[in-house]
């Protein structure tokens, strides 16, 4: 009886450790998964970082979304323009081919990609999109001033080219103007992700 009784508590011990062994194990392989999230995070927040850039707004062009003096960061970290995305871009249209210089970045929003088409009713202040009129809650008024673009009429965009706007629409030099016109995607600096400046505005941007 005390020899079945040895066995019996041996083998409940030996039970005890294996379940602390699973434990462990579960434990590890948990360990070891948030360590590759965490490090991956990291590595995203550091090249994210070094790719990024602090722009200031410069003028009125883009209120009420944005005002002069804020401060935005920017990136173009994978970047690829889409429909709506606040852009920091020079306008090769005012480079000066003589001593290189691109002149300051401009701030504006994308409203057109290549081969799109781009129709702006100034009589009604809308602007349509391959056909279909924008939903704007963006903008500080109507589309009124039509500076060089052509009134109602479909214009397209071209290969690799963007067609950008201010939100303060009728205080903002952008494609319409033939001294910006469409934009090279080139010389697009990035997206703007986030306001830093002033505190009391802090969040991301849309």
């Amino acid at each position: 009886m005390k020899s079945d009784d040895l066995t019996a508590e041996r083998a409940q011990v030996g039970d005890g450790k294996s379940d602390g062994g699973k434990g462990s194990g579960f434990y590890g392989e948990m360990f070891d998964w948030l360590s590759s999230v965490f490090s991956a995070i990291l590595c995203f927040i550091i090249i994210f970082t070094l790719a990024a850039r602090l722009i200031t707004v410069d003028g009125n062009s883009m209120n009420p979304t944005l005002e002069s003096t804020e401060r935005l960061i920017v990136s173009d970290l994978f970047y690829q323009p889409a429909y709506g995305d606040i852009v920091i871009l020079y306008a090769d249209k005012l480079m000066d081919y003589t001593t290189q210089k691109t002149g300051k970045p401009i701030v504006k929003r994308v409203i057109g990609l290549p081969g799109d088409t781009v129709r702006i009713d100034f009589d009604r202040g809308i602007v349509y999109r391959n056909g279909t009129a924008l939903d704007e809650d963006y903008i500080n008024a109507p589309t009124m001033l039509a500076q060089d673009f052509p009134n109602n009429t479909d214009v397209v965009i071209e290969e690799g080219k963007v067609f950008v706007m201010g939100d303060n629409r009728n205080e903002s030099k952008d494609s319409r103007s033939s001294d910006i016109g469409q934009v090279d995607m080139r010389y697009i600096m990035g997206k703007a992700y986030l306001r830093v400046w002033p505190l009391s505005k802090f969040g991301s941007i849309y």
